[in-house]
C-alpha cells in the first residue's frame, strides 16, 4: 500500500491522548479539506509502496498501539490485512477516517472519526473538488456503521471565531440528531479547534471550554501540536 510517513510518537488527539503510539500514515484521500494538516496525503499525496509484512514488522519492536492515519485509510483494501495483522500480534489498532466510506472486516480496537463540516469544503480553492468534497464529506449512514466497534467522533471546529463556532455546534447537533445518539454517548464527541499554531493553541482549547461544559462533549487535545508545533514525523 502507498504510505506517506510511519513514525513512533505519542497520540495527540482522542480519547487516547498521550498514549505511546507507533503511526502508518497512508496516502491517498477521497476528500479536499481547505485546511488539511497532512496535504502530501490528500492535495499533492505522496509515498511508497510498503508492502503490509513490512508495516507490521517496522510496528513490531515499538509501542502496543498502533494508529492508522490518512488520508483516508479506509480507501484501501489492504488496510483490511494490514489492521488483522497488527492485531494478530498483539498491538491495539486505531483507525483514523473521515467516516465517508466503510471496509467490509477491518479490525479496529478504536475506530476514531472525524466528519468533516461544511467549513472544510474548498469552495474558493478548488470549485471542482469543492463539488466532490461536499457531496462526499457528510455519511451518517456509514458513521452508523462505523459504530459497532469502540467509536469516537471528533470534530475540528473554529474555535477562534464565536460566530463560526455557533455554525458549527448547530451542524453537530444536526448530524448527532440523524444518528440518534444516546446522551450518555456525548462524552465520546470530541471538540477540537482548526488550529496548527502551537502558540495560539492554548487560547483555543480555552475558549471550548465552556462549550463542553454546556453541551457534555469533550474537550479535544491537539497534544502533539502542543509540545511539537505542526512538524511531520510527531
Amino acid at each position: 500500500m502507498r504510505v506517506q510517513e510511519t513514525f513512533v510518537s505519542i497520540q495527540g488527539e482522542g480519547e487516547l491522548a498521550g498514549v505511546p503510539s507507533s503511526f502508518i500514515r497512508v496516502s491517498g484521500c477521497n476528500l479536499r479539506c481547505v485546511w488539511c494538516d497532512s496535504p502530501a496525503t490528500s492535495w499533492a499525496p505522496r509515498g511508497d509502496r510498503i508492502a503490509v509484512d513490512a508495516l507490521v514488522e517496522r510496528c513490531a519492536s515499538g509501542p502496543r498501539h498502533v494508529v492508522v492515519t490518512g488520508g483516508e485509510p479506509l480507501l484501501f483494501t489492504e488496510t483490511v490485512d494490514l489492521t488483522k495483522a497488527l492485531a494478530g500480534r498483539g498491538h491495539h489498532v486505531t483507525i483514523e477516517t473521515a467516516a465517508t466510506v466503510a471496509l467490509p472486516d477491518v479490525h479496529a480496537d478504536l475506530m476514531s472519526m472525524s466528519p468533516k463540516l461544511a467549513h472544510s469544503t474548498p469552495h474558493g480553492r478548488d470549485p471542482g473538488w469543492a463539488a466532490r468534497h461536499e457531496d462526499r464529506r457528510r455519511r451518517p449512514r456509514i458513521i452508523e456503521a462505523l459504530m459497532a466497534g469502540p467509536w469516537q467522533l471528533k470534530f475540528v471546529v473554529r474555535a477562534g471565531n464565536p460566530d463560526a463556532l455557533r455554525t458549527d455546534i448547530d451542524e453537530i447537533e444536526a448530524l448527532l440528531a440523524e444518528l440518534s445518539l444516546p446522551a450518555a454517548d456525548r462524552a465520546h464527541v470530541l471538540l477540537m479547534p482548526e488550529c496548527i499554531d502551537g502558540a495560539r493553541l492554548g487560547g483555543e482549547l480555552a475558549a471550548l471550554v465552556p462549550l463542553c461544559h454546556a453541551t457534555g462533549f469533550r474537550l479535544g487535545l491537539r497534544l502533539h501540536i502542543s509540545l511539537f508545533g505542526h512538524t511531520p514525523g510527531t
